[in-house]
C-alpha cells in the first residue's frame, strides 16, 4: 500500500513539473487514497483531488502544497491558514469558502469561482486568476503582487487595503468594487 501511495506521489510530482513548463493540466478525477489522507490528517501535499467534493469541510491549516484540485467542489469550505502554494485550483468552486490568511503563492485559479469567498489577508503572489469569478469576495489586506487578473470579475468585491501594485487591471470587471484606497470603482457597471 505504501508503495502505491509513493508511486502516486511521484506521478503527481512529474505532472506538476510538466504543468510548470506549460503543458496542459491533468484530466483525471481524484485519488481516493489522497482524499482519505486529507480528511484524516489535514496533510496532503502533491495530492490528486481533481473533482473531489469537499464542500463544507473543515480544512483549517491544511497542507495542500502542489496539490491538484482542478474542478473540485470547495463551496463553504474552511481553508483558513491553509498552505495552497503552487496548487492547481482551475475551475474549482470556492464560493463562500473561508481562505483567511491562506498561502496561495503561485496557485492556478483560472476559471475558478470564488463568489462571496473570504480572502482576508491572503497571500496571492504570482497567482493566475484569469477569468475567475471573484464577485462579492473579500480581499481586504490581501497581497496580489505579480498576479494575473486578466478578465476576472471583481463586481462587488472588497479590495480595501489590498496590494495590487503592478497588476494589469485593464480587462478586469469593476462594478461597485471597493478599491484598495476605499474608493468605489464603477467603471464597468451597466
Amino acid at each position: 500500500m505504501k508503495l502505491k501511495v509513493l508511486a502516486i506521489k511521484v506521478l503527481a510530482i512529474c505532472v506538476a513539473t510538466l504543468m510548470g513548463f506549460g503543458f496542459t493540466s491533468p484530466s483525471w478525477a481524484y485519488t481516493p487514497i489522497d482524499l482519505e489522507m486529507l480528511l484524516d490528517t489535514n496533510d496532503c501535499p502533491v495530492c490528486i483531488l481533481d473533482e473531489a467534493d469537499l464542500s463544507g469541510a473543515d480544512l483549517t491549516e491544511a497542507n495542500l502544497k502542489v496539490a491538484s484540485l482542478i474542478g473540485a467542489n470547495l463551496t463553504n469550505t474552511n481553508l483558513s491558514r491553509a498552505n495552497l502554494m503552487l496548487t492547481y485550483l482551475s475551475e474549482a468552486d470556492l464560493s463562500g469558502a473561508n481562505l483567511t490568511g491562506a498561502l496561495l503563492e503561485g496557485a492556478d485559479l483560472q476559471d475558478a469561482k470564488l463568489t462571496g469567498a473570504n480572502l482576508t489577508e491572503v497571500i496571492l503572489t504570482r497567482v493566475n486568476l484569469d477569468n475567475a469569478d471573484l464577485s462579492n469576495a473579500n480581499f481586504q489586506d490581501a497581497i496580489l503582487l505579480g498576479s494575473k487578473l486578466g478578465t476576472a470579475n471583481l463586481e462587488g468585491a472588497n479590495l480595501k487595503g489590498a496590494n495590487l501594485k503592478g497588476i494589469n487591471r485593464s480587462r478586469v470587471r469593476f462594478c461597485n468594487t471597493v478599491m484598495p484606497d476605499g474608493a468605489i470603482e464603477n467603471r464597468d457597471c451597466p
